[in-house]
């Protein structure tokens, strides 16, 4: 075979070589092609769930004012949507579904109700809405807007902090309208019997309220709250909560020493700050029970400041079951002889 001949061969096996390449290029892109036609036309023959207006702002309502809002929506779509959940974002938030199953261009609503309760200043709470739209599976709503009050309370609670046993003390608090010029406080009850609350100041409508507290015969936290009948036609019933601690001349931190569940054979340490509240007043001895329990105090303050860090050992030989001890603490003080600390837990086998 002469070269001329050999070299004409060659050039004719590329060429088809090169042909076959971009037929079959043309068909993979072409099957490409196909795909993304077949995707858009499947999402396009899909449902489609549309909102005109996903967000609503319900501008100023009064405390405890509830709201209603209808959301109406449209399937857009080419197939049935399905409306599978419809959930909001808090309790404060109601929202029922009209029709689950909406046909290719017909409308459904979503009725919401928002209850502000306590609530007051701005907000801003969800619905979201899970339906079978391959685009938007979950499409939010919104409800917001702020919430004022018709009667404000300054300060808003009553914090009477740490007061000694038998002590008396006192706070104020200012009440008025914000809508109302004749605003009256009908009538004023605390719900407690050491707490007294008594109006010392009236001026326009708006009123200075004296909160004291009388002798409290317990030792512990105290709460409630002081329950005022008003004249407003929005906010009839008016509470103002307070709270406080009556402290003896003794003071524990924690109240109780709670081990939660320890694997039995294992040793472990609580520690227990006491705090003298009287500068005459100290510990004179300790007692613990049960018998796998014991007690040692590792820090006294001075003279002045006479308070103890009590460490509080449970140790290794303790039997399985619960603890049910006690931490005994004898002091020289009259009112508090004796100060009891729980002891909690419980052992487990290893």
């Amino acid at each position: 075979m002469n070269k001329p001949y050999f070299t004409t061969i060659l050039l004719f096996v590329l060429a088809v070589c090169q042909f076959i390449m971009y037929v079959e290029l043309q068909g993979a892109e072409a099957i490409h092609d196909n795909d993304k036609v077949s995707d858009i036309s499947d999402s396009a023959q899909g449902p489609t769930i549309f909102f005109e207006k996903p967000d609503f702002d319900f501008g100023q309502i009064f405390k405890g004012q509830k709201v209603e809002h209808i959301y109406e929506f449209e399937n857009r779509g080419k197939d049935i949507l399905n409306i599978r959940k419809v959930k909001t974002s808090c309790g404060c938030t109601a929202a029922i579904l009209t029709n689950k199953t909406i046909p290719p261009g017909n409308t459904g609503e979503i009725r919401a109700t928002f209850n502000p309760g306590f609530r007051t200043g701005n907000v801003t709470k969800s619905i979201s809405v899970i339906s079978n739209d391959p685009e938007r599976p979950s499409y939010k709503l919104t409800i917001s807007g702020k919430i004022i009050e018709d009667v404000s309370i300054k300060p808003r609670n009553i914090d009477f902090g740490s007061v000694s046993l038998g002590e008396k003390t006192s706070k104020t608090v200012t009440i008025k309208s914000q809508t109302k010029p004749d605003f009256k406080i009908k009538k004023i009850t605390p719900s407690k019997p050491f707490i007294n609350a008594s109006i010392t100041e009236e001026k326009n409508g708006e009123y200075v309220i004296k909160v004291a507290l009388e002798n409290n015969p317990e030792i512990g936290r105290f709460s409630g709250g002081i329950y005022l009948e008003t004249n407003s036609q929005r906010q009839k019933k008016v509470t103002v909560p307070f709270f406080g601690e009556i402290v003896g001349d003794v003071t524990t931190y924690p109240k109780k020493i709670h081990y939660g569940f320890v694997t039995r054979g294992k040793e472990l340490t609580h520690k227990l700050f006491v705090k003298i509240n009287k500068n005459n007043i100290k510990i004179l001895s300790i007692k613990t029970s049960p018998d796998y329990v014991s007690s040692e105090i590792v820090e006294e303050g001075e003279k002045d400041n006479r308070n103890y860090l009590i460490e509080v050992k449970l140790h290794a030989e303790a039997a399985a079951g619960k603890i049910g001890g006690l931490l005994e603490l004898y002091t020289n003080s009259k009112i508090q002889p004796v100060v009891i600390i729980p002891i909690m837990g419980e052992i487990e086998e290893g």
